[in-house]
């Protein structure tokens, strides 16, 4: 895995605000990759991240993660069923993108 689009995936899923949440594609148009290279570095690396902000599109996350996603979303005020979140806690990509420019630091920058 490129370490240069790791960081910046990382760094982006940490702009995330509390209550909000982001899918796999609108953190990798963001970071410049696909979907899947983001669910991989979620995967491999996302545990010391806030990762239950990241989201497939429908808003689920694999059923291992469910139970103490929904914790973290209730202790955050996310909006969500018992089986995902609600669309209403998305951010588009336009509001990641302009978070990640006012407010990250990206990796090949220092």
């Amino acid at each position: 895995m490129d370490e240069v689009v790791v960081e910046r995936v990382l760094r982006i899923v940490e702009l995330v605000p509390a209550s909000r949440v982001v899918a796999y594609g609108t953190v990798g148009a963001v970071a410049e990759c696909s979907p899947r290279y983001v669910g991989r570095v979620m995967k491999e690396f996302g545990s010391n991240v806030t990762w239950w902000r990241v989201v497939n599109a429908a808003g689920v996350l694999p059923e291992a993660l469910f139970p103490r996603a929904r914790e973290l979303w209730a202790d955050e005020g996310t909006e969500h069923s018992h089986d995902k979140v609600s669309r209403s806690a998305f951010l588009a990509v336009d509001e990641l993108d302009e978070l990640w420019r006012t407010h990250g630091i990206d990796p090949e920058c220092g």
